[in-house]
């Protein structure tokens, strides 16, 4: 006696197949072409805007001296904008142009080491200490971004 003579295949079971195998060709492609075209694609990333700034105490120990020791390019007194926070989260200075600042009305003036032209090393911000307490913090940014940051200490 013989075994039983297997069944025909079903149509649907070869469909089935066929399609599955479409699917993976199309999905391999897909992720060849994507391979090829990510070579081709560069992204710049933006360049970080930072400056630097030292924060100490005037000899006579009125005012504090922030001084600028490392400035983004392009960057104006008249685009630069000086803040202050007080410990408690309240503002004390409302961001105010580096050129707008008064020291008469302010308590805060800008200092340019060489005078006209943009932010430069060496240009320093004074803030009276008695206006502007220990503890206190200070940002400075430009129209887009925080440049610095810091506590008056």
């Amino acid at each position: 006696m013989w075994p039983p003579a297997p069944a025909p295949r079903s149509s649907s079971n070869l469909t089935a197949v066929v399609v599955v195998l479409v699917i993976v060709i199309l999905v391999a492609l897909a992720g060849v072409a994507a391979v090829f075209l990510g070579r081709q694609i560069s992204v710049t990333p933006p360049s970080l805007r930072v400056m630097g700034v030292v924060v100490a105490r005037s000899a006579d120990g009125t005012n504090w001296t922030l001084t600028i020791t490392s400035v983004p390019t392009g960057l104006y007194p008249s685009t630069a904008k000086l803040a202050v926070i007080t410990s408690g989260g309240a503002t004390a200075l409302a961001a105010t142009a580096f050129v707008s600042l008064n020291y008469v009305s302010q308590r805060a003036a800008y200092v340019q080491s060489q005078p006209g032209g943009p932010v430069a090393v060496g240009d320093r911000l004074l803030l009276s200490t008695t206006t502007y307490s220990t503890g206190y913090t200070y940002q400075i940014s430009d129209s887009t971004s925080i440049l610095a940051a810091g506590m008056l200490r």
